[in-house]
């Protein structure tokens, strides 16, 4: 279990980073604390969040799940978000997701995470660099982390469509069961994303509702929060609306070129059967000549052989003058 912390006395002073000791100090002395723990033993992070926080053992226990749906629940004194962010090395559509774990409590905000989590150490980052500091309280705080959630999916999302459309140009040209199958894989990598964006984008809407209906005391730009929550709502609505707009393009490429492929075998079952009614009777006249009948007066005929001969010319030919002018060829 690896825990960093940032403390802040109060809001005139600035952040201080650090470790264990910074929780004993938020213990003794109050403050704002962000605590951000990466759960690599379970056993250990769950006696820390019963015992030093008094968190409730159902929030603990879901929060140290392998994999819990997003949700946001809240109890008498600290509420649980749980949110499913990209894997640290995620850069396509084939991609792992890590769950993060948000506690919210008065003048607290403690993050839990199995592995990397990219959106919470970038918005650490800016924590650290000044960009802003613990006084905008443990809502405003989780904002920006669950905003860095929310962007990381838009370049995934931005690529996916740019490689739909090189598809569709392609599947113009020509087609291949390749395209196909890479169409396929794209719809459903982009039905399990929009999937994970539907249950964002309820869970934020109730966390929007549950944090507006419970005011934090330590928060002191009530009208702030609100944007901020506003704000994760939208960008979690625009995730979920790009999800479903490319997995409908995709969706709507795989019938375009299954319908490409269906005309073009129309077209070629066209010409096989305009060639074979052509060449049809040519099979008649031979069968009627090679009946070996005695009385068979062309048999004997001199020039009997060269007639049929021209026949069966003129019956093809006619047969594609008469293909030509009803346009089956």
């Amino acid at each position: 279990m690896a825990i960093r912390a940032a403390y802040q006395a109060s809001p005139s002073t600035p952040p201080i980073f650090g470790g264990l000791t910074l929780i004993g100090d938020w213990s003794r002395n109050g403050g704002l604390l962000w605590v951000d723990i990466t759960a690599t033993d379970a056993d250990a992070t769950r006696q820390l969040l019963a015992d030093t926080f008094g968190f409730h053992p159902l929030a603990i226990s879901d929060a140290l799940r392998d994999k819990h749906p997003p949700k946001i629940e809240v109890f008498a004194d600290h509420a649980l978000l749980i949110m499913r962010g990209l894997d640290a090395e995620a850069s396509a559509l084939e991609h792992l997701t890590n769950q993060l774990a948000f506690f919210m409590a008065d003048g607290l905000l403690v993050t839990v995470r199995k592995r990397v989590s990219r959106s919470i150490d970038e918005t650490w980052q800016r924590l650290s660099d000044g960009t802003f500091d613990l006084s905008i309280g443990s809502t405003r705080l989780a904002c920006r982390v669950v905003r860095a959630v929310a962007d990381r999916y838009v370049p995934i999302l931005l690529g996916a469509e740019a490689r739909l459309e090189a598809l569709e140009e392609e599947i113009l040209i020509a087609g291949s069961d390749s395209m196909l199958a890479e169409l396929i894989s794209t719809k459903t990598m982009l039905k399990k994303m929009r999937r994970t964006q539907i249950y964002h984008c309820d869970t934020v809407r109730d966390w929007r509702e549950a944090a507006l209906a419970q005011p934090d005391p330590h928060r002191q730009h009530t009208t702030e929060t609100r944007h901020e929550l506003n704000d994760a709502v939208e960008h979690f609505e625009r995730v979920n609306n790009l999800s479903h707009l490319y997995q409908e393009l995709a969706d709507d490429l795989i019938n375009g070129y299954l319908s490409i492929s269906t005309h073009k075998l129309n077209q070629i079952m066209k010409i096989f059967t305009a060639f074979t009614v052509i060449f049809l009777p040519l099979t008649l006249i031979a069968g009627i000549y090679g009946m070996n009948f005695e009385n068979m007066p062309e048999l004997q005929w001199r020039y009997g052989y060269f007639a049929v001969l021209a026949a069966m010319v003129f019956v093809v030919m006619g047969g594609f003058v008469i293909a030509k002018w009803r346009r089956w060829l």
